[in-house]
């Protein structure tokens, strides 16, 4: 049985409580970049906790809501969905020891653009960590957790594949083996993040608790390695070229993104261009419910005229209840401060979640599309016939040749007269 309009209708709406979260116990900037790499190109940042835990939890909750409980096919293949999810969480837990769901609070990860070879780079992660769990990651490469300094270390397999460690204070290291040792050497000492730093940069993104942070400073070897890939002049080579930092940033209610410019006119450039881009997601939001009105209006003259059609009329509340969900009306507050002396561009949308402000209106409609399968279960389980190479016709006898006719007999000559 295929799943139709009623079913995503119906899905969408049994996932509007999806989303993010504020952390009232989001990691500081110390704790963050503990670990860092003082010279990094790169830095992102990820708040599980804001995103992991509650969002798993209603997605075990989905199945039991009742408009999705209305529909048998459409709560099976929830309850499918769920069992999937569940299952690899189940697997995780049982070869680590880590519930994904729940013992990861954080992660930020360091990169270093090395010209003409992968990037190094060590990724610390806060959570609910222990020996006995890179014990059982270690078993999973035939390998043995041992102490190094003041922690403990799964090494790599050779120079290019990243170690594993754990570190005294209960922080899971990932990263360019040379890098993660370091990291556990008794004299270790955090690196600097003093404002105007490359590191300061990500302080600041961190401070400011986003769910999600990318902060690009790159050295000049990374960006000459970046202009080669990029090739002649254009905009982004220029970017590239005179930018000190850059940043962008996911929040529970809203986004943000900060410029660094080496010049002024660039500075009064991305200005323009950043809102422009305010713009752009203003439209991103109206524009989705005006052609939607317009839909609506305009679907009672094509009653009768087909079964989803006719769906849609049934259900024009509905369809409008998740446009209001999931877009906004494009009145998110902005934020915008430029600095002409130190050449500084920062900006903050806002709202009352991110979806007011990211037009997520335009994404969502189509993720549930895509979650519904075409068949159910049991259809999907049925073999498929494959037709096979026809069979050899059976070659026709040959007719027995027609029998000649006889021959005539001869006409007797006639007696002559006298």
């Amino acid at each position: 049985m295929s799943f139709g309009i009623i079913e995503v209708i119906t899905l969408l709406l049994g996932m509007a409580g999806f989303g993010l979260q504020a952390n009232p116990k989001a990691p500081t900037a110390d704790q963050a970049l503990q670990y860092a790499v003082a010279d990094a190109d790169i830095a992102i940042h990820l708040d599980a906790a804001s995103l992991v835990p509650g969002n798993y939890k209603l997605l075990g909750q989905l199945a039991d809501q009742p408009q999705i409980k209305a529909s048998p096919e459409l709560q099976e293949m929830v309850r499918h969905t769920v069992s999937e999810v569940e299952g690899a969480r189940s697997l995780a837990k049982m070869t680590t020891g880590l519930d994904v769901t729940t013992d990861i609070y954080d992660a930020t990860a360091f990169f270093q653009i090395v010209p003409h070879a992968d990037p190094s780079f060590v990724l610390a992660v806060h959570g609910k960590f222990s020996t006995g769990n890179l014990d059982k990651i270690a078993k999973l490469s035939n390998k043995s957790a041992v102490k190094l300094g003041a922690g403990t270390i799964v090494d790599s397999n050779g120079p290019h594949d990243p170690a594993i460690a754990l570190t005294k204070e209960g922080v899971l290291l990932v990263g360019t083996p040379g890098l993660v040792r370091d990291r556990l050497a008794d004299a270790w000492k955090s690196p600097s993040h003093d404002a105007g730093t490359n590191l300061g940069y990500v302080a600041e993104a961190v401070n400011a608790k986003p769910v999600f942070a990318v902060v690009l400073t790159m050295s000049p070897g990374a960006r000459s390695e970046a202009i080669s890939h990029l090739g002649k002049q254009s905009f982004a080579t220029d970017l590239v070229t005179r930018h000190k930092a850059a940043g962008f940033s996911i929040f529970h209610d809203g986004i943000g993104w900060t410029w660094v410019d080496s010049t002024k006119a660039g500075v009064d450039s991305m200005e323009l261009v950043s809102n422009g881009v305010i713009d752009v997601l203003r439209a991103a939001q109206i524009a989705p419910r005006g052609i939607a009105k317009i839909a609506m209006g305009a679907l009672d003259s094509y009653s009768g005229t087909s079964p989803q059609i006719d769906d849609l009329i049934k259900h024009k509340a509905d369809i409008q209840k998740i446009i209001e969900t999931y877009t906004g009306d494009g009145n998110f507050k902005v934020k915008s401060d430029k600095n002409p002396k130190t050449m500084r561009l920062s900006v903050r949308a806002t709202g009352k979640s991110v979806s007011e402000v990211l037009p997520l209106g335009l994404l969502l409609p189509g993720a549930a599309v895509a979650l519904l399968p075409v068949l159910t279960d049991e259809e999907a389980a049925k073999p498929v016939l494959v037709p096979g190479p026809a069979p050899a016709a059976k070659p026709t006898p040959a007719k027995p040749p027609a029998p000649k006719p006889p021959a005539p007999k001869p006409t007797p000559a006639k007696p002559a007269t006298k």
